[in-house]
C-alpha cells in the first residue's frame, strides 16, 4: 500500500507522505498479489486518531489493486493514517501521512 497524489494507468503516481491542502485530495492505493476468492477489504482513514471514513473495496482473483480517496478541507491539516483491513478487522497495513499548507 502507498499514499500518492494521483493514479495514472492504474498505478500510483507521485507517492508521498506529505500532502499539500492545495491538492484537494489524498489517495491510498493497495495491491494484493494473491487473491484466492472475491473478498472485501477496507481503507479506514483516521485524522488525529478519529475515524473519518471507512471505504469498502472489493478484490477479485487472481490479483487485484484498488484505491480510495478523501477530499481535503482546510480543517483536515495535521496527522493522518490509513488502516487497510479485512472484514474481520485483520490489519494488513498502516500508512501514516500529514496534510500541510
Amino acid at each position: 500500500s502507498v499514499t500518492c497524489e494521483d493514479i495514472r494507468k492504474n498505478e500510483p503516481y507521485h507517492p508521498t507522505i506529505v500532502f499539500s491542502i492545495r491538492l484537494r485530495e489524498a489517495i491510498c492505493f493497495t495491491r494484493f498479489a494473491k487473491v484466492p476468492e472475491s473478498t472485501d477489504v477496507y481503507h479506514q482513514w483516521y485524522h488525529r486518531d478519529t475515524l473519518n471514513a471507512r471505504i469498502r473495496l472489493t478484490l477479485h482473483p487472481p490479483g487485484w489493486s484498488a484505491y480510495s480517496t478523501i477530499q481535503l478541507r482546510e480543517f483536515d491539516k495535521g496527522p493522518w493514517r490509513v488502516e487497510v483491513t479485512d472484514m474481520k478487522g485483520h490489519l494488513f497495513d498502516v500508512l501514516r501521512f500529514s496534510i500541510t499548507e
